[in-house]
């Protein structure tokens, strides 16, 4: 048997909580898919019992007030379910505990956010060494934190902010080791009117990088040529001209849409020249290049939750 619904509704994060209880306020039946066991997505993960919340920032508490809103809707909410597989015309196929069912929707909105940029070193194998995205995981569910020194590598927000966060926590890294080439300054200058419009977002990357400086974090620029050293599990980071011990290594390169949906599906991408990575193509709704599919959220390019949740809204 086959359920059929107006809506369904892929990823339970900024974008797909925002595209469900947007569409249950206009009277439609909706089906909210997640594989995660609550709402939230990677950004909001753990959000409506996290033990470690005074830690981790108003960006993340602000998702208790989305998850509490679906739980008061009507929204058909389905956690801890995998879809395997989805036909363009909108059918759907789930598992959940061991079980398949069918669902039909008119409409089907993917918000299946972002991952992180695998970016492989020699010794990335080694026992503990991870991606900075897992560590905040593990901050967000269990109030966990790295023990032994802690070495972050890699470039963008996220990697300042997991630093902030894992300070906050009472475990302040032994270092950054920042991969972005030095010397990009003048290039800079050209985005300036860009940069005063986005100011907001300016002044709180700021703000995370004097809490780090605050904290006593060593912070060296330009590093080229890293790599995880050690016998049965990582001893040491090495990079060209320099080296540190530590007990784990958190690695991130910045983030990408997650694409596995609409690229098994064959929508039609494009490649981002500016983000170095494929994005599929969408008109400013949202709508793929299949009638009944529509993307939204960081799946469709990385903007941060709250562009997601105002394009989940759109969707």
């Amino acid at each position: 048997m086959t359920d059929r619904v107006d809506l369904a509704v892929v990823g339970a994060g900024p974008a797909g909580l925002a595209a469900a209880l947007e569409a249950d306020r206009l009277g439609l039946a909706v089906a909210l898919i997640d594989e995660q066991p609550a709402p939230g997505g990677q950004i909001w993960r753990g959000v409506e019992r996290a033990q470690a919340a005074a830690t981790l920032g108003g960006d993340y508490l602000a998702g208790r007030a989305e998850a509490a809103r679906l739980r008061a809707s009507r929204v058909r909410y389905l956690p801890s379910t995998t879809l395997w597989h989805l036909d363009p015309d909108g059918e759907l196929s789930l598992a959940h505990g061991g079980r398949t069912a069918r669902l039909a929707a008119r409409r089907v909105v993917l918000a299946t956010g972002a991952l992180e940029r695998p970016v492989p070193i020699p010794g990335w194998t080694l026992p503990g060494v991870m991606t900075a995205g897992a560590a905040q995981i593990l901050l967000k569910t269990a109030a966990a934190v790295p023990a032994g020194p802690t070495v972050l590598a890699g470039q963008g927000p996220l990697l300042w902010l997991v630093a902030q966060q894992l300070a906050a926590a009472g475990a302040p890294p032994a270092a950054i080791l920042e991969t972005r080439r030095t010397g990009t300054t003048a290039a800079a200058l050209a985005h300036l009117p860009g940069l005063w419009r986005g100011r907001a977002w300016v002044m709180k990357g700021l703000a995370m990088m004097r809490a780090v400086a605050r904290a006593g974090v060593p912070v060296i620029r330009g590093v080229r040529g890293l790599r995880a050293e050690g016998t049965d599990r990582l001893e040491r980071v090495v990079w060209d001209g320099g080296s540190r011990a530590a007990a784990t290594l958190l690695l991130h390169e910045g983030v990408i849409p997650n694409v596995q949906v609409p690229l098994a599906l064959g929508l039609a991408h494009d490649w981002d020249e500016a983000q170095l990575c494929w994005r599929p193509r969408i008109d400013p709704f949202g709508a793929s290049s299949a009638e009944r599919i529509a993307i939204a959220g960081d799946g469709a390019g990385i903007g941060g939750w709250q562009a997601a949740r105002a394009l989940g809204r759109l969707a």
